[in-house]
């Protein structure tokens, strides 16, 4: 990983999880010198040298509202370059490594040179696990499978109707 990727990881998720951050860096009231000052505060001894410039140039041409953004297109980039493949594992408890490994080898992304895992636990699923990569999901959860039958009840050819 270069450093200029960790630095726009880094800017990316500090925005995304500071909501007052992202509403100051929108905002028109706050001046360009103390957004700079804010940005210098925040990521200066965190980030390189060029990513300070970077910042403070893009603050310069009052564009401090797009930082976010930006860092984020970065990622995504450097991702596509890299051929670097984000697999969302949301199950009900957390997996063992064995298991996320199994399933990464039932997807078989081997075009891709590395897989990036992102585990999400969400206990309303119930059992089983939902897998998605990139635009395509494999549904393997209990709480679809009830809907399905669900579904299928209730289309019941064999009720009469009265």
């Amino acid at each position: 990983m270069t450093r200029r990727y960790s630095d726009m990881v880094l800017i990316s998720e500090t925005i995304d999880h500071s909501k007052d951050l992202d509403i100051l860096l929108k905002s028109p009231v706050v001046k360009t010198d103390k957004k700079q000052e804010i940005l210098t505060s925040i990521f200066g001894k965190n980030t390189s040298e060029l990513t300070r410039q970077f910042l403070l140039l893009i603050s310069s041409r009052n564009r401090e509202a797009i930082i976010g953004d930006i860092a984020n297109a970065f990622v995504r980039q450097y991702k596509v370059i890299k051929k670097i493949v984000v697999t969302e594992i949301t199950s009900a408890v957390k997996l063992a490594d064995d298991q996320k490994k199994q399933i990464l080898h039932l997807l078989n992304t081997a075009e891709s040179s590395s897989v990036e895992v992102v585990e999400k636990i969400n206990p309303e699923i119930i059992g089983g696990f939902i897998v998605r990569v990139d635009d395509k999901q494999i549904d393997a959860s209990i709480s679809r499978r009830l809907d399905d039958l669900k579904q299928d009840f209730s289309k019941n050819p064999y009720i009469a109707d009265f």
